[in-house]
């Protein structure tokens, strides 16, 4: 009876047990490689502290590449094939018009830490970009922001005219027009593509941040970078989560992922600056300073596409765009005032959940 007794006991003990150690897991595609800044600090930190933020309740596993691509995040997340992601916006032009508004004036802001807290208020508090991502069965969570951008290429690019005839990848539809007002051809792919279509001589550059060479392994390929320092990429999505996720999670968990994604992109964006410094120190690449004439080239490009910008976001839909625009750039010079260069991850993470999401009602905030 004894022996019975105490088997009883140790069974009840280990089930106990196993119930209070079990969390629900958050399905995430982080989506670009595991030696991606997004696999190797965002979503890591994201998880470490939702558990800290859930008592444990709650975490996340990330499968880094080969769940879903790029190109198919939109539906990925719709459909439940995962349930957090990176949702590349300028990839998805029809559907969100509205949320990818920032990302035509990615020159604005001086570092990747102030657009990416300008541009995740924007969004987070714009309801024609929250009811695009409820059109398409998503909730909005927050925007990483690279390095800024330079041309990093297979053979030099000393001046404007080097760049003529050479077939360079581009992630916007800013840098696309860049690219072909110099008279290049530009060509769309995800980044994780980077490196055999370099290797294989499909395109001859690429339009990214210097990180990555890094991210990507891109030392054996790229053996140029001219610093044109033409904005960042600011239509990353690593926080955006399917609505079928968000309508599980009571108001305090919402609340909490809200905040851990805060963090998650705040340990990124620092991330992304460590992979850019060391990508100096590759061998065999040589870093180029801007000339006169790209530098004369990018001012004039960058003047008339701003004039123009309202315009072209009305031809896509954007309604009352230049209010919009204005709306924007208020919000880039709020945050320059609200970052410091030495603001740990901490504190910049706490500051964003602050200054965004604790004021929005996270009962009510991604519903349909």
């Amino acid at each position: 009876m004894r022996t019975a007794r105490t088997t009883l006991t140790a069974l009840t003990l280990i089930a106990a047990l196993g119930s209070i150690a079990q969390a629900d897991t958050i399905r995430a595609t982080s989506g670009f490689g595991p030696a991606h800044v997004l696999a190797t600090d965002i979503y890591p930190e994201i998880n470490a502290r939702l558990k800290e933020f859930t008592g444990d309740a709650w975490d996340l596993s990330d499968t880094p590449s080969g769940l879903v691509a790029p190109q198919e995040m939109s539906a990925g997340l719709r459909d439940g094939v995962t349930e957090m992601g990176t949702l590349l916006l300028p990839y998805f032009p029809a559907d969100y018009p509205n949320a990818a508004l920032p990302s035509e004036l990615s020159f604005l802001g001086s570092s990747n830490a102030v657009v990416s807290a300008a541009v995740t208020e924007y969004v987070a508090t714009c309801p024609e970009c929250q009811a695009e991502f409820a059109r398409n069965g998503q909730v909005y969570l927050g925007t990483d922001v690279t390095p800024v951008y330079n041309l990093l290429t297979v053979r030099p690019i000393r001046s404007a005219a080097d760049v003529r005839g050479m077939r360079i990848r581009t992630g916007a539809p800013l840098y696309a027009a860049f690219v072909e007002k110099l008279g290049g051809v530009a060509v769309q792919m995800p980044s994780s593509e980077l490196f055999e279509s370099l290797s294989q001589r499909v395109i001859d550059g690429t339009f990214s941040g210097d990180h990555e060479i890094i991210a990507n392994r891109l030392g054996d390929v790229v053996k140029y970078v001219t610093e044109v320092n033409e904005g960042v990429f600011n239509g990353s999505t690593s926080g955006a989560v399917s609505a079928t996720l968000w309508t599980r999670l009571d108001p305090e968990t919402r609340s909490a992922l809200a905040r851990a994604t805060q963090y998650g992109i705040s340990k990124g964006l620092g991330a992304f600056m460590r992979d850019a410094a060391k990508a100096r120190e590759v061998a065999g690449v040589e870093f180029i300073p801007m000339d006169d004439t790209l530098r004369s080239a990018k001012e004039a490009f960058n003047a008339d596409y701003l004039a123009n910008v309202a315009s072209t976001l009305q031809a896509r839909g954007v309604k009352d765009a230049q209010a919009k625009v204005d709306r924007y750039r208020a919000l880039v010079e709020k945050w320059e005032k609200l970052i410091t260069p030495d603001m740990t991850t901490e504190a910049m993470g706490q500051l964003r959940y602050d200054e965004i999401f604790a004021k929005l009602d996270t009962a009510t905030y991604g519903n349909p």
